[in-house]
Order: structure tokens, then sequence, then C-alpha cells
């Protein structure tokens, strides 16, 4: 019974990680790393972890209050913070988290054990001189906004360099037809963000903006990271109509002469019916071949709808197909999609190809004659220099 008991409630204990990698970190400097403890057990567990080894005095954990209850259906998630002092040696250091449960009391007749169920976690720490100023921004958003109201921008950034980043950003505004900027608002975040973790930025900017649609190129210079957003300014009390161009879809190889189905889904994701329709151009070597467009269609809330158009290639070779979606006085995203075109049967294309072939033969007929011409040319004046 002694032997059995203490591989049954290990079974209860588990860890996400079997070691933690700090690279990089300062000296005076900060990182972490988040340990995710699970259970098996229906009933209420109690955790502890203990830093042990050379660097224990580096290591601290959030929460800060033990033992963490956790069971099954409440996993426990520990900070692992390292924090090196200002004059530690710069290299590699090797500690240990010992994570474990409080003891677990089992009994079987008149004998009773205590068990201790128990996981080590290696820590290894990099200490270094260089300063690595690195981070990533992204989910760059802004609301639909009542005029006059301030706008709501919020970014995530993550620190992923061993100072602290304070991130700031750009936000050029554009019009509905992303050619006219129209402001530019600056905003720069009262916190510093430590090494290693990530934050969400939210920000109130004023603005003097007017009802419509508007374009965003909101960027993080320190960051180097930018994102394209589009808002719309409502009237008060005005209802805010959302809409994502899901995809756009049609056959990746057809012939000259085929009649090619063009798909444009649409998904109205705001509150009211919205009037939309597909609009966009065929272009290829650069140049537009043919502006196309769907019928106008109602689409209901929730409601995903394909706006339908249609082109008919008459050259072969790649066409590249853009457009976006028109609804209720805004505009979509742009997407595009590739249409591979060989030669067909059809008797324009046929009208194509011999007239391309008429096109060189006529090419080679008069490289021929040229040729012909220097020759004669060229004997001519050889014969006037013997006769002189």
């Amino acid at each position: 019974m002694f032997i059995i008991v203490p591989f049954v409630h290990a079974s209860l204990l588990g860890v996400n990680k079997v070691s933690i990698d700090y690279m990089n970190v300062l000296r005076g400097g900060y990182a972490e790393d988040t340990v995710v403890v699970s259970s098996g057990s229906s009933n209420d567990i109690a955790v502890y972890a203990e830093a042990q080894g050379d660097i224990k005095d580096w290591i601290s954990f959030k929460p800060t209050q033990q033992p963490l209850a956790m069971n099954a259906n409440n996993p426990s998630t520990i900070q692992v913070i390292v924090q090196p002092p200002i004059d530690a040696r710069v290299g590699f250091y090797e500690g240990t988290v010992l994570i474990s449960t409080g003891p677990l009391a089992n009994q079987s007749g008149n004998m009773g054990t205590n068990v201790v169920v128990a996981f080590e976690v290696k820590i290894r720490v990099n200490i270094t001189d260089t300063q690595s100023l690195s981070c990533t921004a992204g989910g760059f958003d802004i609301k639909d906004l009542e005029v006059g109201n301030p706008l709501d921008f919020s970014a995530s950034v993550s620190n992923s360099g061993n100072v602290r980043v304070r991130p700031d950003f750009r936000i050029n505004i554009y019009d509905q037809d992303q050619k006219n900027l129209l402001a530019v608002l600056n905003y720069t975040s009262p916190r510093d963000i430590l090494p290693t973790l990530s934050d969400q930025i939210t920000a109130r900017l004023n603005n003097t903006l007017k009802v419509g649609q508007y374009w965003v190129d909101a960027s993080s210079p320190v960051c180097n990271s930018n994102s394209l957003l589009t808002f719309s300014v409502l009237e008060k009390g005005g209802i805010s109509d959302v809409g994502d161009f899901v995809r756009l879809q049609n056959d990746a190889w057809a012939l000259t002469g085929d009649i090619v189905p063009i798909n444009a889904s649409f998904r109205n994701r705001g509150t009211r019916i919205v009037s939309a329709q597909f609009k966009g151009i065929v272009t290829k070597d650069g140049k537009i071949v043919k502006t196309i467009a769907s019928d106008i269609l109602d689409v209901n809330p929730g409601e995903l709808m394909q706006l339908q158009s249609f082109f008919t290639p008459n050259i072969f070779g790649q066409y590249r197909i853009s457009g976006r979606v028109y609804y209720n006085n805004k505009i979509t995203y742009e997407k595009a999609s590739i249409l591979n075109v060989n030669p067909g049967t059809s008797a324009e294309s046929n009208l194509w190809v011999v007239y391309k072939y008429y096109v060189i033969l006529l090419l080679f007929i008069v490289i021929i004659i040229v040729l012909l011409f220097l020759i004669i040319r060229r004997k001519k004046r050889a014969r006037k220099i013997v006769v002189k």
C-alpha cells in the first residue's frame, strides 16, 4: 500500500513545462514566464512553489500568497519571475523551482500515509551586459464613434527585448478614398512594459472629424509595427453598420472564351439590413483589362452573402482580380485573387493565335528581305570596286 499511493497521487498533478530558459537578461533586469499546474482531482489540492539552488534569491512568484488552491476544473497559473542583482556576473546560471502539493492523506483500515507530490522545473538564466530593444505591436483597433466624441484606440504590445519599453503610436487618418490625409494623432503610453511582458494599451484621443467613414494607418515607431484600419463617425444616436469582406473566390484556371464566375463573400455583422455590391477590376501585366461589378443585394444581419460577377478572358495569361464591397455608404478592405488562362478553342482566341503567328511570320519575311537587300547591295559595291 505504501508503494502504490505515491503513483496514484502523482497522476493527480501535472505541469506544462519541465524547464524555463531566460535568455539575455540584464544585470538588475527583469524576466518572467508562466507555469500552469493542473490536477486530475475533483477535490481542492494545495499547491506550493519554492525556489532552490544558487539563484533562489533571484526568483519570486506571482501570486505571492501560498498555497494555491486548485482542482480539475481550476488549474493554477504561477508566474516565475527572475530579477538578477546589479552586480551579477555575466554568464549562465541554473536553479530549480519545486512545485509540490501539501500532504495528501490516505488511510486504509488501521494504516495511514501522508504523500507529497512534487515536480522540479529547471531554471536557466543567461546574464548579459548588452541592451536589446525589441517589441511587437499588434491588435490595433479603433471603434466607431459618434460625432464629437473621443476616438477610442487600442493595441497590444509585447516586449521581447531586455530593457523597458514605453510604446508610442502614430495615427494617420485618411478620407474614405484613402487619398487625402486629414489628421495625424500621436500617443505615448504613460507606463513602461517590462522585458518578457505584454500589455494592452488603450487611449481616448480628441478629434474634429465629421460624419463619415475613415481609414487609418496606425503604427508604433518604437516597435516598427503598423496596420491599416477603418472606422466610422456616426450621427448622434446613429447605428453602426459593420460588414466583412470574407473572401474573393474564382477558379484558378480557365480557357480563353470561358465565362468565369467571381464570388465575393460578404458577411453583415451589423444590426440592420445593408445593401451590398462588389466592385472590382481585372488587370493583366499591370494594366486594367475590365471593370466588374455584382448586382446590389440586401444582406440581413448575420447573413453571409455571395456577391457574384463574371469575367470572360480573351487573351491567355495571368490575371489579377481585386476589389471591395460597398455597403450603406461604407467600403470594406480590398481583397484579390489570381486567374490563370490557357488558350481555348473559341473563334476569338483562335483569331488571336492566328494573328500572333502571322505577325511572327511577317517579321521573319521582313528580316529575310532586309538581309537579301544588304547582300545585293554589298555585291554591287564589290563589282564597282573591281571595275575601277
